[in-house]
């Protein structure tokens, strides 16, 4: 979807309210439809070349949430910089994991935009229950992509590098078919990070509450 053509050559003043309230309206009208033909037609102010437009499909796709994921997850592979860059961001945002994949790729993108865009996302992703799901992706990933990728993570979040690293030894999780429907709340996952770590962090060992082995009121001092 291109500007609109009568604006051209006008004075930015006379066209700017028309035009902007114009964008907002017709974005708001593809969310609140959100159907197929409505998404496709989101991802198309994704590929304009207003950025208006594409900030307001951006926000649009962040309230729609996993209603827009599928139809952002091929973006990162494909098309302009600055849609690659969209996408990128919002998958991470929204905390993706079915993302994970492409943005390891998408952070050796040329463009040096899309590539800090990928390495926000993952960032992001990581500290949205995604520290497994990135483990699962780094350890499926070319050696020489999982290096680049771990140490680019080491600069950012020291935190979450280890988390990663200390996954990937599981011999357990590093198996399981789909990395994307790992999250860092399952307990074979707790498990993995059982210890003085964890509860640093967390404020309580791995299935500890009521219910959980060695819980028992028993236990309890009367």
């Amino acid at each position: 979807m291109a500007d609109d053509p009568l604006a051209a050559g006008r004075p930015a003043e006379s066209m700017s309210a028309r035009g902007l309230g114009a964008k907002r309206d017709y974005v708001r009208s593809l969310e609140q439809r959100a159907d197929a033909e409505a998404m496709s037609l989101l991802i198309e102010c994704l590929c304009d070349e207003s950025w208006y437009l594409r900030e307001l499909a951006e926000e649009a796709f962040l309230r729609l949430a996993e209603r827009g994921t599928a139809a952002l997850r091929p973006l990162l592979e494909e098309g302009l910089w600055f849609t690659r860059t969209s996408a990128a961001r919002v998958l991470g945002r929204l905390g993706d994991h079915a993302a994970a994949p492409a943005l390891l790729r998408l952070a050796d993108d040329r463009n040096a935009t899309v590539a800090a865009a990928a390495h926000e996302a993952l960032v992001a992703i990581g500290h949205q229950n995604g520290a497994a799901c990135l483990a699962h992706a780094l350890g499926r990933a070319a050696p020489d992509v999982r290096r680049r990728r771990l140490d680019d993570l080491g600069v950012r979040d020291r935190a979450l590098l280890d988390r990663i690293e200390r996954l990937m030894r599981s011999d357990e999780l590093m198996s399981v078919a789909d990395g994307a429907a790992l999250s860092d709340d399952q307990d074979r996952v707790r498990a993995c990070e059982a210890g003085p770590e964890w509860e640093a962090v967390h404020g309580t060992a791995p299935g500890a509450g009521p219910g959980a082995p060695g819980s028992s009121r028993a236990d309890a001092p009367s």
